[in-house]
């Protein structure tokens, strides 16, 4: 699995490295980490960060063909070592996309027979 596939396929950015894949229950699971370099202090701007634990988000996008999809992201739960200040960090994600309306966008493509 490359990083680039979860950017092009997935709008994954930056801020999350990929870890694993798992398959479960008829679905893929993209396991994500957040990248170390991205946590720092919101009130302090510190990077001096102690972790305290973390949960996992996940969030259902696009399929592969017939199988449900899943981003699986970690949400580090920290606190500043410099000013004691306790946080979880949530780097971006996709954003909902609105739907598209059918016949709204016509193919400019004409058959010829």
């Amino acid at each position: 699995m490359s990083q680039s596939l979860l950017y092009h396929a997935f709008g994954v950015r930056e801020g999350y490295e990929y870890r694993e894949t798992l398959y479960e229950g008829g679905g893929v699971r993209f396991v994500l980490a957040v990248r170390p370099d991205w946590i720092k202090c919101p009130a302090c701007g510190s990077q001096e960060i102690n972790r305290k634990g973390r949960r996992f988000r996940e969030l259902q996008t696009v399929p592969i063909g017939l199988k449900p999809v899943f981003l699986v992201t970690e949400v580090p739960k920290c606190q500043c070592a410099a000013c004691g200040k306790r946080f979880e960090v949530s780097p971006p994600l996709p954003r909902r996309m609105s739907p598209t309306h059918a016949g709204s966008k016509r193919s400019s493509m004409t058959c010829a027979a």
